[in-house]
């Protein structure tokens, strides 16, 4: 919860304090620039509000999970009432997080498309997805929706060398 309360904490700084004073002036066109810190912010601090709630009605209620849907199921032979919300596993947390770094460093050398298509392959492969012929629709899809809506939507520029331009 103390992890919870530090990104809440964080997210308000972000809002009240660094988006406006590190945003440059609206410039009359397009959208503005703050709308996208904006929108990354005000997702954080959902989720991060939906977790400490998640987290407060487990521990409040003190209910546990059945012993076979555990993956920690070590830890429920101590009847402490612990639960997994809140729990950490690194290597599924590495299997997100790395495709995610190599997203951003892609993006500079290979281009938002093709870094986009890449990323999204991998992702659905590491959550378990292995029908190739709807991972490659997912990833066009979302790929293409994602470009239009930032290109024509939000009339900014994509990073990264251009494929179609």
């Amino acid at each position: 919860m103390i992890a919870y309360l530090l990104i809440i904490v964080f997210s308000i700084v972000l809002f009240t304090w660094a988006i406006p004073t590190y945003t440059p002036a609206y410039p009359g066109y397009g959208a503005s620039p703050a709308l996208v810190p904006n929108v990354a912010v005000g997702v954080m601090l959902f989720m991060a509000i939906l977790s400490m709630v998640t987290v407060a009605i487990s521990l409040f209620t003190k209910k546990t999970l059945p012993k076979e849907e555990s993956e920690f199921s070590e830890d429920l032979e101590d009847g402490d009432g612990f639960t997994q919300v809140g729990r950490v596993n690194l290597y599924h947390l590495a299997r997100i997080m790395i495709p995610c770094v190599l997203l951003v460093v892609a993006i500079e050398y290979i281009g938002y498309m093709l870094a986009s298509f890449a990323f999204l392959m991998v992702l659905q492969y590491f959550i378990g997805s292995r029908k190739w012929l709807q991972s490659i629709l997912v990833s066009i899809t979302l790929t293409a929706v994602l470009y239009i809506i930032m290109r024509y939507g939000f009339g900014v520029p994509v990073p990264g060398p251009q494929i179609f331009e």
